[in-house]
């Protein structure tokens, strides 16, 4: 039996649920899988010895690897010669996305890992604004078949070269200046301790232990700690987070698939060829996605109108 580990991090949930559909589908052909998703303070992280393949999944930050991912596998990561592939979550399908792994690339190579294919995929926003249901539904639905395809093609060998166009390479750069936004951000952020109900989901749930209270019982953040994933203001319960220069930006209340997906009033995309504005901008990655499904046999995961065939 072959054996694979996932590597991941994920702050709102979405990298964290392309992971656990990664493991379904590959175990589904005969794989074992384990996974181990980033959380401070790092206890028992699992050695890669022993298993034939491995995954490194995160959000895309301003078309970049989070600095806080990167971190981690410099430091706890060990030399190696294991194949490895990439899967990584994002709010649009710009192509922009794809050298946000370049940095990681470069870490991995190092260390002598082997490179396979990587794999990008859209979900819902946690920033700046909120995805309709309708469009989250269409997301989950693609998530699934697409990371079902992404398995097939390990479990077969596949392997791709790694593409990262110069061009993208450079704005990837330049916007690695997002890597001392955390700290800035941090400083600013608040709570309003009127809405706050002293639940600490926020303390207890994020991934990098950057929240805690003072002695004056309010919450803060320790600046070199956060990583600005969104979970504590996605999260918050009574969206009691002023989270700085970005608050105009959160998001709050998470995306409930599960309820989403159980809706028969819900439509099951947003995104068809007759869509305006700026989802325009994401027809075409769906109908590219159409065709690797139809190319590995896979079931187009959405039944669109007829209008727009």
């Amino acid at each position: 039996m072959k054996k694979a580990l996932l590597y991941y991090f994920s702050g709102t949930g979405n990298t964290a649920l392309c992971a656990s559909f990664l493991k379904s589908h590959l175990e589904e052909l005969g794989w074992q899988v384990d996974l181990y998703g980033y959380e401070a303070p790092f206890q028992n992280v699992p050695s890669p010895e022993g298993y034939d393949l491995l995954g490194f999944g995160y959000p895309i930050h301003a078309f970049n690897t989070p600095l806080a991912f990167l971190k981690f596998v410099k430091k706890y990561l060990p030399k190696g010669n294991q194949k490895y592939f990439i899967f990584k979550t994002s709010g649009e399908p710009f192509r922009f996305n794809d050298s946000s792994s370049h940095k990681l690339y470069r870490i991995l190579k190092k260390k002598g890992y082997q490179f396979v294919m990587e794999k990008h995929y859209i979900m819902p926003y946690n920033i700046m604004f909120r995805y309709r249901d309708s469009l989250a539904k269409q997301m989950y639905l693609y998530l699934d078949a697409l990371t079902k395809m992404e398995a097939i093609r390990l479990n077969q060998g596949e392997v791709d070269k790694p593409h990262y166009p110069w061009n993208h390479q450079f704005l990837s750069v330049l916007l690695r200046i997002e890597w001392i936004a955390p700290p800035v951000n941090s400083w600013i952020t608040s709570v309003n301790r009127k809405k706050c109900i002293n639940c600490d989901r926020c303390i207890k749930n994020c991934p990098n232990q950057a929240l805690y209270r003072n002695k004056k019982g309010k919450i803060k953040i320790h600046a070199t700690a956060c990583s600005l994933c969104m979970r504590c203001t996605m999260n918050c319960p009574k969206d009691a987070f002023r989270f700085g220069f970005l608050n105009a930006w959160k998001v709050n209340g998470t995306y409930d698939f599960k309820k989403i997906l159980a809706d028969p009033t819900i439509p099951s995309y947003y995104v068809y060829p007759h869509v305006k504005g700026y989802f325009k901008h994401f027809r075409k990655y769906f109908q590219a996605q159409d065709q690797l499904l139809r190319q590995y046999r896979i079931a187009i995961p959405v039944v669109y109108p007829p209008e727009s065939k």
